[in-house]
């Protein structure tokens, strides 16, 4: 197949790049495929006629995204609009990658695909209209995930090595609770459904739950590390716009619908 991936600077990207290579994969920069633009992406799909479209580029600073509301919604919503479109006339899939944040996180069960979403900040309402963008395409995939973070880019992960190595006193929040995903681990799901035919809607992370701090301890734990750290609530640790307390997915569906190559947060980890 020949695939396009846009976001071809960015972590997922990456993990498709080195778990794909059996099919032709087309990374255009960005200076070739920017999203804020409706050419580019026409004379992109265009070019190459793909067989699939991975949508893995996004506006993904959420501080930031609530003063440039715009922008996140430039990028998250109105370019999938256009890549739908482009993808609808040459009967490419559109493969979608969306969040968790799309929930408020007042959830005390694991969300299902068909829970209202209910989005608590810009970020979250710009992924969701994204969502119903990509939905309109006659051929897709859309995957949720949450809290991706692997060996490469930057992330809760790699942003822990860094700081375990300066020595200083680490404060970690530990009443926000999650799946850590691996991008590897869901590059291999998606690969799977993508060669398998899936269509729709699936949550697509790996098992289990832990909170950033329990995370951050596994992670520690694992690779022998002693750093000074510490759990705190969020409140102890304010940022400028409020995120989802409780995000978990239920997989269930996605299980049903084929073998699943996530597994649990913790062996996805280990992996790494």
């Amino acid at each position: 197949m020949n695939i396009i991936v846009s976001g071809a600077s960015g972590q997922l990207a990456e993990a498709i790049r080195r778990h794909w290579q059996k099919h032709f994969l087309i990374m255009p920069p960005e200076s070739e495929l920017n999203l804020t633009s409706r050419e580019s992406i026409q004379s992109t799909i265009q070019k190459y006629k793909p067989d699939v479209f991975v949508n893995c580029a996004a506006y993904t600073n959420v501080d930031a995204a609530e003063a440039d509301a715009e922008q996140a919604f430039l990028v998250n919503a109105k370019a999938v609009q256009w890549i739908a479109e482009e993808c609808n006339g040459t009967d490419t899939l559109l493969v979608q990658i969306s969040t968790d944040y799309i929930f408020d996180g007042l959830s005390k069960s694991p969300y299902i695909e068909n829970d209202l979403a209910k989005p608590c900040n810009v970020y979250g309402q710009s992924k969701f209209e994204g969502e119903i963008a990509a939905l309109t395409s006659k051929k897709c995939l859309l995957f949720r995930t949450a809290w991706l973070y692997d060996t490469w880019g930057k992330n809760f992960f790699t942003t822990m090595l860094k700081l375990a190595s300066q020595g200083k006193p680490l404060r970690i929040v530990d009443d926000q609770h999650g799946s850590p995903t691996s991008c590897r681990a869901l590059a291999r799901q998606l690969l799977f459904a993508v060669e398998n035919q899936w269509r729709g809607l699936f949550n697509a992370t790996c098992s289990g739950e832990t909170t950033w701090y329990g995370f951050a301890d596994a992670i520690f734990k694992k690779l022998n590390l002693t750093p000074n750290y510490s759990a705190c609530n969020s409140s102890e640790y304010p940022t400028p716009v409020k995120r989802p307390v409780y995000s978990v997915l239920d997989n269930s569906k996605r299980k049903l619908q084929g073998p699943d190559l996530m597994g649990n947060w913790e062996d996805a980890l280990e992996e790494l």
